[in-house]
């Protein structure tokens, strides 16, 4: 039976606590016909379900079993209530299955599921009416919520769309969850990559310090953890009335990840605008313009880590060195120039290309 408006899974028909009083008291059916004076023909059709409980019936139950009319009147009652909502709960859920299916299309549901703590085991409309108390819209418009922005994303390696499309979600999601405290004012973006430049190349910046710098200024900063096949090292966009950045910690390299903060920040100053959204998604149609915007971003990136002349004389004394010694050197520099030695080993990298860099093993993530 049904209690406190719970609907179960399967009603109970009164006739299954005759079953149990018969059991109970040792008593046959024919002993319960001869006592409710009825034929056993009829008992038998009662005891199986095939006919409900009426007052006439009711009564003879009580005369037969001392238990009163109105305790079996109201098993009846929850009865035809738990029937009534078990086949409502089946057309909803028809129809969840309908909405989830759609859904199935866009979205890896299992990992969206798993990483918003929604519980498999639970019916397809109970998932989805969790997903609208967290997304706080229809769970068939949640696509619409996928927002656009700023990617950097590997060329080389291969995207499934709908595990992009679910971390996107998860992005939006985040991104609601870490509001900054400030609002956000137009110069925000550079002073904050002027602040995370200058405790990088102290040495005593953290990932928790780069949420507090960016959260001071205006911009939601969180961590959406890597989802297989979405090569996306960070992500840029605007929520509600603030600029977000999400990045992923894809490589625990602290040096990449600053350049990718700084890298969203350079987005967010040149080329983000409040309510227009702009798509850096890589593809054939748009390699040309997204290669601009990316080289941009990058720009602001390097030049804020370390000013365009001081990276002008560290790589011209780059050039005559052996590549076996480089590394050293570079360190050197950045002793002298008063740099992170992190910072400079990493834009040397990042320029040349040569990621593999003898000797130049990269700082975890703080």
């Amino acid at each position: 039976m049904a209690t406190n408006n719970i609907t179960p899974l399967e009603a109970t028909h009164p006739v299954e606590l005759i079953k149990d009083e018969l059991n109970a008291r040792g008593m046959s059916k024919k002993e319960l016909a001869a006592r409710m004076d009825i034929q056993q023909s009829n008992l038998s059709r009662l005891l199986k379900g095939n006919m409900p409980i009426s007052l006439d019936v009711a009564r003879k139950l009580e005369q037969a079993l001392d238990i009163p009319a109105d305790y079996w009147m109201s098993l009846q009652l929850q009865y035809d209530k738990d029937c009534d909502a078990i086949m409502q709960r089946e057309e909803s859920e028809r129809e969840a299955i309908t909405i989830e299916s759609t859904l199935r299309n866009i979205f890896n549901l299992s990992d969206l599921y798993g990483k918003l703590s929604i519980r498999s085991s639970l019916f397809v409309q109970n998932k989805l009416d969790i997903l609208k108390s967290i997304f706080r819209v229809e769970p068939i418009q949640i696509p619409t919520l996928i927002p656009n922005g700023a990617f950097k994303k590997s060329e080389k390696l291969t995207t499934d769309e709908k595990n992009l499309n679910t971390w996107l979600l998860l992005a939006y999601v985040s991104a609601d969850d870490n509001a900054p405290n400030i609002s956000y004012e137009e110069g925000n973006a550079e002073k904050a990559a002027s602040r995370i430049s200058s405790e990088m190349n102290n040495g005593t910046l953290t990932q928790s310090k780069i949420k507090t710098i960016l959260s001071d200024l205006g911009i939601s900063y969180s961590v959406v953890k890597k989802i297989e096949r979405v090569p996306v090292d960070a992500f840029s966009f605007w929520r509600n009335e603030y600029p977000s950045i999400v990045t992923t910690n894809r490589y625990n390299d602290m040096s990449r990840l600053v350049f990718n903060v700084l890298h969203e920040l350079g987005h967010i100053s040149m080329h983000l605008r409040k309510g227009k959204y702009i798509g850096f998604l890589t593809s054939d149609n748009n390699h040309e313009q997204n290669m601009e915007l990316e080289n941009e971003a990058n720009k602001f990136a390097a030049n804020a880590l370390i000013p365009p002349s001081v990276w002008k004389d560290i790589s011209r004394s780059a050039m005559p060195q052996g590549f076996a010694s480089i590394v050293p050197h570079l360190r050197k520099m950045a002793k002298e120039k008063s740099l992170s030695e992190d910072v400079v080993i990493w834009r040397y990298k990042h320029d040349t290309g040569c990621y593999n860099l003898k000797g130049a093993k990269a700082s975890p993530i703080r």
